[in-house]
């Protein structure tokens, strides 16, 4: 178990977890991370774990569009900053490292509204990648679904590209 955590533990940039010997890298992108460090996993890590096992993964690793730590998504709007000053190499390191990238951040209603161009770009960041890039679904609102409220038998699938989430 591992996180990268900045100095001032406002960010995260990255948790992973081994979860069997063999298999893929399975790399999780949500909105932003909460509390799971380390040591500690949140419900959204621990259905991350379940999943990876279910679609033969070895290790996971999770990123997020915002690297601010937060269990509610809306203090993203009262941040100064939303990302931390390593968002960026942590992003490139995990979309290297993995053999498949899965966007889960589910519906951008959630977020603020001038922060919901970040999924878009997300979005075109993974698919430019070369990587494969799955999902568990899609939203109403054309977004990738969050997998914390998936059964458990919910499979990925390929990624398809849906105008009303992603604009160019």
């Amino acid at each position: 178990m591992n996180a990268v955590i900045s100095p001032c533990n406002q960010y995260r940039y990255r948790l992973d977890r081994e979860v069997a010997a063999e298999g893929k890298v399975i790399a999780y992108f949500g909105v932003n991370p909460s509390y799971a460090d380390a040591s500690i996993d949140d419900n959204t890590v621990i259905r991350m774990r379940s999943f990876t096992l279910s679609h033969q993964g070895k290790r996971f690793i999770v990123g997020n569009v915002f690297s601010y730590r937060s269990t509610n998504v809306r203090k993203l709007a009262s941040t100064n900053d939303c990302f931390g000053l390593e968002h960026k190499f942590y992003l490139n390191q995990i979309i290297d490292e993995a053999d498949i990238l899965v966007p889960c951040w589910g519906s951008r209603n959630k977020l603020p509204q001038n922060l919901r161009q970040h999924l878009d770009s997300m979005l075109r960041l993974l698919l430019s990648s070369g990587k494969p890039v799955y999902s568990f679904g899609l939203t109403a609102t054309g977004d990738p679904r969050h997998p914390l409220m998936l059964a458990g038998s919910t499979k990925l699938i390929p990624w398809e590209y849906k105008p009303t989430c992603l604009t160019i």
